[in-house]
């Protein structure tokens, strides 16, 4: 009877072990399959949310940019030959607008001369940390400065004094007015005179030719307006002449005055109208005297 006994408690053991053997694999993988992701994908979302500083907007709307140098050639001399300097702005980027006024220079420039280039920053941007040399720049824009040295060849000519013009006024002949006028100068080396008549007006404009430039204003002669080293203006002053009389000239003699007349045509009347009062007066007295005497 033992071993029948030996051999069920044996295979009760066998059976309890391999129950366990079969429940544990069951058990685990789903444990970790469904709690170990869920954790870890929750903890790790977590940190980094926690960790990730907030961006900057500063920081984010601002992108940095360098300003570019501009196109130069230097003067100098072939032989005896002056070859004039040049100078150009670079093109706008997209960060950046360039800007350079040689509008107000002669062409082809004359030396020594000192000229400057503008930029100025776009919304969204900022100056890099790495200036090309030759810019100053502020906050928001920059200047590049370009200093032209004289050269030998490079002609020199003295300043010009703008002559007066002609100015002929306005004048009563025989009654009827002239037009006033005016008279340019004649162009001389170094300058031209070009008459203007149109809604601003009569003027003068007077440009000298390259290589020459105006004296100072100081220098002008009266009547003449500085403008530029190479441009003045002459506005003459016409004076107020009038052929009506009392209005700026002298009256004809001979001529009647219509105004005056009538003004005074009243009070002759009444002075004629007082008088034929004291010329029938005077008869009536006189009849009364002859009666008196006649005694009639």
């Amino acid at each position: 009877m033992t071993p029948a006994v030996a051999a069920d408690s044996e295979a009760q053991v066998q059976t309890a072990e391999a129950s366990a053997t079969e429940a544990t694999p069951e058990a685990t993988p789903e444990t970790v399959k469904e709690a170990a992701p869920e954790v870890a994908k929750e903890a790790t979302s977590e940190e980094t949310q926690e960790a990730t500083p907030e961006p900057s907007a500063e920081d984010d709307a601002l992108i940095e940019v360098v300003p570019e140098i501009p196109a130069i050639t230097w003067p100098m001399c072939e032989g005896d030959e002056y070859v004039p300097p040049t100078l150009r702005a670079p093109k706008d980027s997209a960060g950046i607008d360039y800007e350079f006024e040689d509008y107000w220079y002669t062409h082809p420039y004359l030396v020594p001369i000192d000229l400057e280039v503008y930029a100025t920053l776009k919304e969204g941007y900022t100056w890099g940390a790495e200036v090309p040399e030759g810019w100053r720049l502020s906050e928001t824009g920059g200047v590049y400065d370009v200093k032209f040295e004289d050269v030998p060849c490079a002609p020199h000519n003295d300043p010009i004094v703008p002559a007066l013009p002609v100015v002929t006024q306005a004048e009563c002949v025989d009654g009827e007015l002239t037009e006033p006028s005016v008279t340019a100068p004649e162009n001389t080396e170094g300058i031209t005179y070009e008459l203007r008549d149109d809604d601003a007006g009569i003027r003068v404009l007077a440009k000298t030719s390259w290589s020459y430039f105006l004296a100072s204003p100081e220098e002008m002669p009266e009547g003449w307006t500085w403008s530029d080293p190479d441009v003045a203006w002459f506005y003459p002053e016409f004076d107020d002449v009038s052929c009506e009389p009392g209005a700026g000239q002298p009256a004809d003699p001979g001529a009647e005055e219509p105004e005056m007349l009538a003004a005074t045509g009243p009070t002759d009347a009444a002075v004629l109208g007082g008088a034929a009062l004291l010329t029938v007066a005077a008869g009536v007295a006189l009849i009364i005297a002859r009666r008196r005497v006649t005694g009639r």
